[in-house]
């Protein structure tokens, strides 16, 4: 044997003794069911082929201890099915020893080393190396795995639920030849299978003899794998469920048991079990396979088109190469949540070596790889000539380069998705994979000639196509009504009418305007040809002709054919779950609407979003999330009436109304938000209300492009957030404010440069008594007027700018700074430092404060960072991340515009929060009697947290003792002291 068939025989061998523990498992967990819920004829006939197949491969990978018991497992069953008699008791007791026994004789170790790699340099030193006991991970006396060591398909995520999810793949095999047989697999699998000889020669899809699937092959629902993914575990997860025990070495996940307190058969042991903290979710059947009784061949049938929500082809496997971002890990919960089988990879090398051992139908490249699609396009291609089957590469990018797409193309990418959403990722997809479900095309051949119809007829059928042939020109139009083709291939000279004439006919009928029509024809006056083209014709091809041409430009022409006419259709198409139109398809139509020459006097866009929808992921998990989104959408068609509505984003949509004006617009603004915030919509069986804003936008403002009516509609329903009604409508910026608004951004950016931004300091007086010196600190911008402007003109502009984080910094560095020279002298004090969300966000910013306290040798404890609420609403996952990194060395953080709310609850418990700053509506000596009672409810809730209260903006000694008796902490306002440069505000004589 040479080099290359031992390194092959090896990496088989290895990719088998991968997958054998899983599929010991999965037949243990398919006999424990039966041993508890009865016996299933068609699953145990399922395991005896498997018994089969599985002994065959343990023989001859050396594993000879396993391969016998298997061989004992497959003659009990064999015997069992022959006499058509299910297992008594003593049966099956000998049935689970066997499983034991199969499982203590596999191998561990050493055994289960990779075969040897001729340079591991190619492969970025990177080596398949399992620990020790590798497979005995699912024992209950493995220790803790870590991340790296789990791979997708051990680590399943649902919304409510985590826990160990052991995939139960089921095998469909072909005839089995003299060796070992050969199989191919229809339903999920984890790990590639050994295969005993090089693959038969079999259509792409490969049904099974026998394919049988009995009550124990079940999936918990809505199970979702996602590898590095964060844990969307619900508060009120139930406690824990055991998992079951084959053994010393195999375990069997909880969640894959229907019920582990059922009463196993006389004489049967119990099984030993092993604490788990996944709690059992219900049940739901895997797909089914499909089913045979006898091999039967495959016969085309013709197919009505996919819909978008129809399942993939059970066992359809998805490679994906991700980078695990947001896009990424909302995909393969939906892929997975569709049937797709994923297995997800962060390795390029992974993912090659992978596709050497057992190829997917479809391998999916996440845009931070593209540079690699070129190597990963080579080894694609390399699985589909091995296993002669079809391999998709599918590639995401989020700009459109045209460098990339020529890489792409050298590659061989199938599809290349610009800036996708992740629905529109699972449409492409579900057409890739499914390409017979679109109609054949069909042809409608125009020919006098009856001998040059027949051959062309022939041609055209035997690549696929539906075809009609007419002989007589003046029957054509009443052919093209009942025929309705997708092309009209044509000759030129024909009694009673030729091909011109008859071209502008057929343009004459509104519903063949588009319709292809392609001339055959001998005719070689490059005039005549031009004439039939200028008619109307789409091509003209020459006789004599080869059938390969012939074919290649009917398909090219049908094709693109179809895809305009289902791009037309789309317009006018709504999507079946909530009546909203596709995305595209209502920004095409803005685009159409804005580009109409004549100024319009009503219509435009209305924006809405769903506030915090962050939050509500975390809370929720994208599936519950994306039920409730569905149900947003019904409501919101159900409410626009004729108005068209498309879901925009994550909790955004956006509606096109061409009637209203402004009044009319601002109106149904409010008439949806309404119906949003009012509707009691469910969430995982409880009830939920959701916080609206609204942006509207009129179209009378003629913005250049679809991207800046966009933009501008967007930026108002953000500032709705704030308003009273929860809507607002966009104004034109005056061409002076406009021009004040840049000269202030360039004063800004001036003042950072040149450190002439300023500070000021308001004390925080503790309303009992307190010697601590402690003041918030205020940003100010001295104008060109010499007018000190607040940081609520100078903040948003920095934002929008993208220079906050330089804005935020220059404020820590300046009281990092003056924190210092007052330890020096004697006199510690605390500051209040407020920040922006989008500052925190950045994954460096808590390596450069750490850095900062260090380089001014300032404990964490003089330093309060505060965070508006509705910005750490929006940014929550981020932030916390940052307060996460910031606690150890003794930052403390404060909540600032405070009021109650179920958002607000959650971010106490959210964040490691100190202090609350109460929003100014609670501070105002015009408070009413109900904002009085909710101050003290809120100020109770937040002292049973353990946190202190300041009662911001307070003006007046009324307002201060309203804040007191509600058992305020600390006072900060005018009434105290205002805001000046200096902190030599005498807290020990503060009385108030």
């Amino acid at each position: 044997m040479n080099p290359h068939d031992e390194s092959r025989l090896a990496e088989h061998r290895h990719a088998f003794l991968r997958l054998l523990p899983r599929r010991v498992e999965a037949i243990g967990r398919r006999l424990h069911h039966f041993l508890q819920e009865g016996w299933d004829i068609n699953g145990l006939a399922l395991m005896h082929e498997d018994a089969e197949w599985l002994g065959a491969a343990c023989r001859k990978h050396g594993i000879d201890a396993a391969g016998e018991h298997f061989s004992r497992l497959h003659a009990l069953l064999g015997q069992t099915l022959q006499d058509q008699a299910l297992p008594d008791p003593a049966l099956g007791e000998r049935l689970w020893h066997l499983i034991e026994d199969i499982g203590a004789a596999m191998p561990v170790g050493a055994d289960l080393a990779p075969p040897p790699v001729a340079n591991r340099a190619d492969h970025g030193g990177r080596g398949e190396t399992p620990p020790a006991n590798y497979w005995r991970r699912w024992g209950d006396d493995a220790p803790p795995a870590k991340l790296s060591e789990v791979t997708a398909a051990d680590m399943a995520l649902e919304p409510e639920i985590t826990g160990e999810i052991i995939h139960d793949p089921v095998p469909v095999r072909g005839n089995p030849g003299p060796a070992a047989p050969e199989w191919t697999m229809a339903e999920p699998v984890e790990e590639p299978r050994a295969v005993a000889g090089p693959p038969p020669e079999a259509p792409e899809l490969e049904l099974a003899p026998t394919e049988f699937i009995s009550a124990a092959d079940t999936v918990p629902a809505g199970i979702a794998l996602a590898r590095g993914a964060q844990s969307l575990v619900d508060d009120d997860v139930a406690g824990p469920v055991p998992d079951v025990v084959l053994g010393p070495d195999i375990r069997l996940g909880a969640s894959a048991l229907a019920d582990v307190d059922a009463p196993l058969p006389p004489g049967m042991a119990a099984p030993t079990l092993a604490t788990s903290p996944a709690a059992a979710p219900a049940q739901a059947p895997l797909p089914p396979p499909f089913r045979q009784s006898t091999p039967e061949p495959i016969v085309p049938e013709r197919k009505a088109p996919m819909p978008t929500n129809a399942s993939p082809p059970p066992g359809t496997r998805i490679y994906h190469l991700t980078d695990h971002g947001p896009l990424s890990l909302e995909l393969d919960q939906r892929m997975e949540a569709a049937g797709y089988e994923v297995e997800l990879l962060d390795s390029a090398d992974e993912l090659q070596e992978l596709l050497g051992a057992y190829p997917a139908h479809v391998t999916l490249v996440d845009a931070s790889f593209s540079d690699q699609l070129e190597n990963v396009g080579m080894a694609v291609r390399a699985a589909a000539q091995r296993v002669s089957q079809k391999c998709l590469l599918v590639a995401i990018s989020q700009e459109d380069d045209i460098n990339l797409r020529l890489a792409a193309r050298r590659a061989g990418v199938d599809s290349l998705l610009l800036e996708p959403t992740a629905g529109g990722v699972l449409k492409r997809l579900g057409a890739l994979l499914d390409p017979g479900s679109e109609q054949p095309y069909r042809v409608l051949i125009v020919e006098d000639d009856r001998s040059q119809a027949m051959f062309a007829e022939s041609i055209l059928r035997n690549a696929g196509m539906e075809t009609e042939v007419v002989l007589e020109a003046l029957e054509v139009l009443q052919a093209l009504q009942g025929f309705q083709p997708d092309l009209v291939l044509m000759d030129l000279h024909m009694p009673n009418a030729n091909g011109i004439e008859l071209t502008t006919l057929i343009r004459d009928q509104e519903q063949f305007l588009h319709t292809p029509i392609v001339f055959l024809s001998g005719e070689s006056d490059e005039e005549t040809q031009f004439d039939a083209l200028d008619a109307g014709g789409d091509d003209f091809i020459s006789k004599p002709v080869r059938p390969r041409h012939l074919i290649s430009a009917v398909q090219n022409r049908v094709r693109r054919h179809r895809a305009l006419e289902a791009r037309r259709n789309r317009r006018t198409t709504r999507i079946a779950e909530t009546g909203l139109f596709d995305r595209d398809v209502l920004l095409e139509s803005l685009e159409a609407v804005m580009s109409e020459a004549n100024e319009r006097s009503e219509g435009g866009v209305l924006f809405l979003e769903i506030e915090s929808v962050n939050l509500l992921r975390d809370r929720l998990g994208l599936t519950a999330l994306e039920q409730l989104l569905t149900e947003v959408g019904k409501l919101l068609v159900e409410k626009a009436g004729p108005v068209p509505g498309a879901r925009f984003g994550d909790g955004t949509y956006v509606l096109l109304d061409t009637e209203h004006d402004e009044a009319g617009l601002e109106a149904l603004a409010a008439q949806l938000r309404g119906a949003l915030v009012q509707h009691p919509f469910q969430a995982q069986g409880h009830p939920l209300r959701l916080r609206v804003s609204v942006g509207v936008c009129a179209l009378r403002y003629r913005f250049p492009d679809v991207a800046a009516i966009l933009n501008a509609v967007e930026r108002v329903a953000r500032e709705a957030r704030t308003s009273e009604k929860g809507v607002r409508r966009y104004e034109p910026a005056k061409p002076t404010e406009e021009a004040r608004e840049a000269a202030l951004v360039k004063q800004i950016r001036e003042a950072i440069a040149l450190n002439k931004l300023e500070l000021l300091f308001q004390p925080v007086v503790a309303v009992a008594g307190s010697d601590d010196s402690q003041y918030q600190v205020l940003l100010r911008l001295r104008g060109s007027d010499g007018k000190l402007l607040p940081a609520a003109e100078v903040v948003p502009l920095a934002e929008r700018g993208d220079f906050i984080d330089d804005i935020d910094r220059w404020v820590l560095q300046s009281a990092l700074k003056l924190i210092r020279d007052r330890r020096l002298e004697g006199r510690p004090l605390r500051l209040f430092v407020t920040q922006s969300a989008l500052t925190l966000s950045d994954p460096a910013q808590a390596t450069w404060l750490k850095a900062e306290l260090a380089a001014h040798d300032v404990p964490g404890t003089a330093v309060v960072i505060e965070l508006r609420l509705e910005d750490a609403a929006t940014h929550a996952a981020t932030v916390r991340q940052f307060c996460d990194a910031m606690v150890a060395d003794g930052v403390q953080f404060c909540l600032s515009q405070f009021e109650a709310g179920t958002e607000s609850e959650r971010l106490l418990d959210q964040l490691p929060l100190s202090f609350i700053k109460l929003a100014r509506k609670y501070t105002t000596t015009a408070s009413s009697a109900a904002l009085r009672d909710e101050v003290k409810v809120l100020i109770e809730r937040a002292h049973r947290h353990g946190l202190e209260v300041i009662g911001h903006g307070v003006e007046d000694a009324q307002a201060a003792a309203t804040l007191w008796m509600s058992g305020i902490d600390f006072i900060q306002g005018n009434l105290v002291q205002q805001a000046e440069r200096s902190t030599d505000f005498d807290f020990q004589q503060a009385v108030l």
